[in-house]
């Protein structure tokens, strides 16, 4: 006599493996080590959700392409995230940091103040958002 075995575990298991070997999404890539340069992953396109937080959060200061040509921006001096020069020394935990715990600063006789988004976004959006930055400089 045989014993008919149900598919279900099997199933399941195949599942999981394979939702476990998928790729994370763009916006969940993350570099976990301090020191990394920021850089946007090859073929990366943001989701129009991401594009709308950033309308939202970043860019009254940083614009909508990143040149900060806003007057918030141009008040305080804001640099150009499309530019190099802006990107040279940005890695995945000072970027983290800016947004989270915000920064107070005065660069060429400007107030630069970007209030704390800690409370506001979670880890993955802000990491996403950063992701969003980079994007806008193009090599």
């Amino acid at each position: 006599m045989f014993r008919r075995i149900s598919p279900f575990p099997l199933l399941l298991f195949t599942s999981l493996v394979a939702l476990l070997a998928s790729p994370l999404p763009r916006q969940q890539v993350r570099a976990e080590t301090a020191g990394t340069i920021l850089s946007r992953p090859a073929g990366y396109k943001p989701e129009k959700k991401l594009v709308r937080l950033w309308d939202s959060k970043c860019a009254t200061c940083h614009g909508e392409d990143g040149r900060a040509h806003t007057e918030q921006g141009e008040a305080m001096g804001i640099d150009d995230m499309t530019k190099a020069a802006y990107w040279k020394d940005v890695t995945v935990e000072r970027a983290r940091k800016s947004v989270l715990e915000g920064l107070k600063r005065t660069v060429k006789g400007k107030e630069q103040e970007m209030k704390p988004f800690g409370d506001r976004l979670t880890p993955q959006q802000v990491d996403a958002l950063n992701l969003y930055a980079v994007s806008f400089f193009k090599k």
